[in-house]
């Protein structure tokens, strides 16, 4: 660690575990607060500066300085603090965030719950990558804070690259960032033809009613199909204002969902089985035309230049600005086990 890395007292006094009972330290530096690597912008790491430190017990101290640190660099990781299980992690969410967290519904990708709205990050096969994405731009209401959890690293790679939309967005190109300003995204997903999650699991029920009352509270339209299939189409902005900072953003899903993203067998699979219409999701301006194959691959070009990538440690727990901070996943080898929380809704916010 760097000699000149600040340290933090206590407001009201630390605690320090021990073997038999709590103690109590007023005096003594808790934690250190330095970039990850020297020259990082992000992401901040917090890191105990004695043994024995209670993340927890510190947070509830020091939740206005956290906020602040988040803020200010919108990625921070609490490392060596020996966070191991899922109410640990669930304590902390508590102590460094407003309200309960949010569930997952229109969902895109299975997320079993191992607590109280508490899920296990994307169930997705482990030698394929997860691409760049911000969590909830397509939802009407999403998280300001998404929060993630190492609770068992794997051998080999798995890590959760971030990326700040805000460089993102200064990257691309001001022809191609003028047409989704003005146009949006539309997101088109198909439910139960028979690859993606059917609708049942997205919306977490077997109602139909059900569905079409969340779709018209969250401004989706929907189409019921032959054999209780459903097509489901959303428009969105592309480019959002942070609610606290006023900064603007690129927060979409645009790449992610667009067909060209995927690997080129799997592309021309799904193509070949339910054609373009037909298929498990898709991006496409707001107004209903095409993204150009070479548009989304300079999106993810301007994602890629801005990736910062670190191993996880086991214990790890990772903040993240939501709206700033997008976030991805590496192909791994052998077992990994990321849990996941988001708080603190934002709802109505205008483009930028």
């Amino acid at each position: 660690m760097r000699n000149d890395a600040p340290t933090i007292k206590p407001r009201l006094g630390g605690i320090l575990r021990g073997d038999r009972h709590a103690v109590r330290i007023s005096d003594e530096s808790l934690v250190r607060i330095e970039p990850l690597r020297p020259g990082w912008a992000i992401p901040e790491v917090i890191a105990p500066a004695a043994d024995g430190v209670d993340l927890v017990a510190w947070a509830k101290g020091h939740r206005e300085l956290i906020e602040d640190l988040l803020i200010r660099h919108r990625a921070l990781v609490f490392r060596g603090f020996q966070v191991r299980t899922v109410e640990q992690f669930q304590r902390f969410v508590a102590a460094t965030s407003t309200g309960d967290p949010l569930e997952y519904r229109d969902r895109s990708t299975p997320r079993p719950a191992v607590g109280e709205k508490i899920y296990v990050s994307t169930i997705y096969p482990a030698r394929e990558r997860i691409q760049p994405h911000n969590e909830g731009t397509y939802w009407r209401t999403w998280a300001r804070k998404i929060y993630f959890c190492c609770l068992r690293a794997p051998e080999q790679g798995g890590e959760t690259p971030i990326i700040d939309v805000r460089k993102v967005l200064s990257r691309i190109d001001p022809d191609v960032r003028r047409s989704f300003e003005e146009k949006g995204v539309l997101y088109q997903r198909n439910y139960n033809d028979g690859f993606g999650l059917p609708w049942q699991d997205a919306f977490q029920t077997q109602d139909r009613d059900e569905v079409e009352a969340y779709c018209r509270e969250h401004q989706i339209e929907t189409e019921w199909k032959e054999g209780n299939r459903l097509r489901t189409r959303q428009v969105r902005p592309a480019v959002r204002t942070h609610p606290i900072t006023g900064e603007t953003l690129w927060f979409n899903h645009a790449a992610f969902f667009h067909i060209s993203s995927l690997e080129e067998e799997t592309r021309r699979s799904l193509l070949a089985d339910f054609g373009e219409d037909g298929l498990p999701y898709n991006t496409y301006f707001g107004d209903g035309s095409a993204i150009d194959p070479a548009v989304v691959s300079h999106l993810r070009e301007a994602y890629q230049q801005e990736m910062v990538m670190f191993p996880w440690c086991e214990g790890d727990v990772m903040l993240l600005d939501n709206m700033t901070m997008a976030h991805a996943r590496e192909p791994y080898e052998g077992e990994r086990k990321v849990i996941v929380a988001m708080t603190e809704p934002v709802t109505g916010v205008q483009a930028a």
